[in-house]
């Protein structure tokens, strides 16, 4: 995919997607603590209470994915912003340093992984 147009849809649907599954992850995890803890007022045996606590606890998953994917729709975002960037995204080049990012107005590598990683730049 080298047109740029279609990379910046490309991109704009992909976010659309993350933010959906975010959202729908949301949705899930609240209904289900919802339900956890609709039965934990039931007052049930301890052996029952435990499983539905390690539940609740097991639904910490969403929280971690949510803010990784996250992480993940601002990259995006940012690489369309990007003077040029569109064109990295695109194929244009592949490994690029920091004197050719900083030239097309783009990212290195390493500012990419640092981003990903949830680092400063």
């Amino acid at each position: 995919m080298s047109d740029p147009k279609k990379v910046q849809a490309a991109l704009n649907t992909s976010l659309k997607v993350l933010d959906s599954v975010v959202k729908e992850q949301e949705r899930a995890v609240n209904r289900i603590l919802g339900l956890a803890e609709l039965l934990i007022e039931k007052s049930p045996d301890q052996v029952t209470a435990m499983r539905l606590e390690a539940i609740m606890e097991a639904c910490a998953f969403q929280d971690i994915t949510g803010q990784q994917i996250r992480k993940v729709a601002a990259f995006l975002k940012h690489l369309g912003t990007l003077q040029g960037g569109l064109e990295m995204a695109a194929g244009a080049t592949n490994h690029v340093n920091d004197a050719q990012a900083k030239a097309v107005g783009g990212l290195s590598q390493d500012q990419v992984d640092r981003l990903l990683r949830g680092e400063a730049l």
